[in-house]
């Protein structure tokens, strides 16, 4: 999804937080963007569509080959070598591509609602900057 690190700390002006602070702000703050960005995905998508996409991120075996069936030759398609480019896991290369095959299908403006759950995040820490590192901004 989206890689938070250091850079995103900078982008935030956050890159003076205390070193043993970084990785527990970091995991809360990835934690938030998935929550916000499954609720505003959920909010879009019947039961059904929301139940099988989480067979889907649970790795569900039948599902994930279904899903193969109708996809064709999916090792040559475009998304796919991206994925292969970056994951080295066969298993994971395969559940990585059906996730975005059907998000594609299923939920086609999951890239804007990523986006604007992400500079909505990245707003809302800039505001609150001066708490955070508690006065020390």
């Amino acid at each position: 999804m989206y890689k938070f690190d250091d850079t995103f700390l900078e982008a935030v002006g956050l890159g003076a937080l205390p070193q043993d602070q970084k990785a527990a702000f970091l995991e809360n703050a990835q934690d938030q963007f998935e929550v916000r960005v499954g609720e505003r995905m959920n909010a879009q998508m019947t039961d059904d569509q929301v139940a099988e996409f989480e067979k889907i991120i649970d790795n569900d075996e039948e599902t994930i080959k279904r899903w193969l069936s109708n996809l064709g030759d999916y090792r040559s398609d475009e998304i796919y070598q991206r994925i292969a480019s970056r994951v080295e896991d066969e298993s994971d290369r395969v559940n990585n591509y059906v996730s975005a095959k059907w998000l594609d299908q299923n939920c086609p403006n999951y890239r804007q609602i990523i986006e604007q759950t992400l500079e909505e995040l990245k707003q809302e820490i800039i505001a609150n900057k001066a708490a955070i590192l508690g006065g020390q901004a």
